[in-house]
């Protein structure tokens, strides 16, 4: 792997490329590639004449399945070009430079959250595999249930040993593919995020986290993450889920992204011409090292994936 990267540069390359109103600093980036329990991501870049023109970071996690299965991946984020580098195989140096740090990191592939536009040149300029997409709801609440205790998410929640209470176990893998492994530690990171803010609703078998946001003028509860907190026989009803989220945030709307056994989802299917920006997985793998298991892309699936397993709140 690379010495500690120039996060400064970093942040200016992610301002200039995406102007999305809210700026990236050196601490949005300190926290998300450095300080992971998982390990420092592995960092794709592509600079020319001291000018960092491309960037693409390997955030590390691990997915788990029922049989024993697992991958330690980078969760692949951030990816951009300078406008300056476009045209000059900037963007493919970039993804191929985060192969090898990668591989460095001791990272089995990439996981991508990749938009409309870079989605199609993974898959068809690098070969990546396009896995799924994952349905955007609008959640059915159940106006007879949703009773849950609320902590709130600030410093002494994080700085001490409250999660590890919440959160008492690594819960089992997911049933039918893989899903993250995650623990008290990785969701006190995960909490962690600059800026951010996260309410956790407890219910007796699963930890649920939200947050809330604003889309067309509207007030919208979003479901970020469910946890089991111990074996769940059957799936829980979305419905009391989404009835906690809206009475603590004060809107009937109520929206989840991605799959989840755990839970039972009711709800509409939002199209994806209503969401405004679709969300594409894309999935590579590393090279097998000489006489390690040959691994089948196609055979691999995810059970669950949410808001709160990348970054998008």
């Amino acid at each position: 792997m690379t010495d500690r990267p120039d996060l400064a540069r970093t942040a200016d390359l992610l301002n200039t490329v995406f102007a999305t109103g809210t700026r990236r600093t050196v601490a949005d980036l300190t926290w998300y590639y450095l300080e992971n329990p998982e390990g420092p991501a592995a960092i794709g870049r592509y600079e020319e004449a001291d000018r960092q023109l491309g960037n693409y970071s390997l955030i590390p996690f691990r997915l788990a399945g029922p049989d024993g299965d697992s991958l330690r991946l980078g969760l692949g984020v951030d990816l951009s070009v300078h406008p300056d580098g476009r045209g000059t195989g900037a963007f493919r140096r970039t993804v191929e430079h985060s192969y090898s740090e990668g591989v460095a990191a001791g990272l089995d592939g990439i996981l991508g959250v990749a938009n409309m536009q870079s989605a199609p040149r993974m898959v068809e300029a690098m070969g990546w595999r396009r896995l799924d997409p994952l349905p955007v709801r609008l959640l059915t609440v159940n106006p007879f249930g949703g009773k849950a205790r609320v902590v709130r998410v600030d410093g002494e929640l994080l700085e001490g040993d409250g999660l590890d209470r919440l959160l008492p176990t690594v819960p089992a893998p997911s049933a039918g593919g893989l899903g993250t492994v995650w623990s008290a530690e990785l969701l006190r990171w995960r909490l962690a995020k600059p800026g951010a803010r996260y309410t956790i609703h407890l219910f007796d078998d699963v930890l649920a986290v939200s947050t809330r946001t604003r889309m067309a003028g509207l007030r919208f509860a979003v479901l970020l993450k469910v946890i089991p907190r111990r074996p769940v026989e059957r799936p829980v009803s979305s419905g009391r889920l989404a009835a906690a989220l809206a009475a603590h945030h004060n809107t009937p709307l109520v929206v989840h992204w991605g799959i989840n056994p755990t839970v039972r989802f009711r709800g509409i299917h939002l199209p994806r011409a209503f969401v405004p920006s679709p969300l594409e997985l894309v999935l590579h793998l590393f090279e097998t090292p000489p006489g390690g298991e040959t691994r089948n892309l196609d055979g691999i699936t995810l059970s669950t994936f949410e808001f709160l397993d990348f970054d998008a709140f």
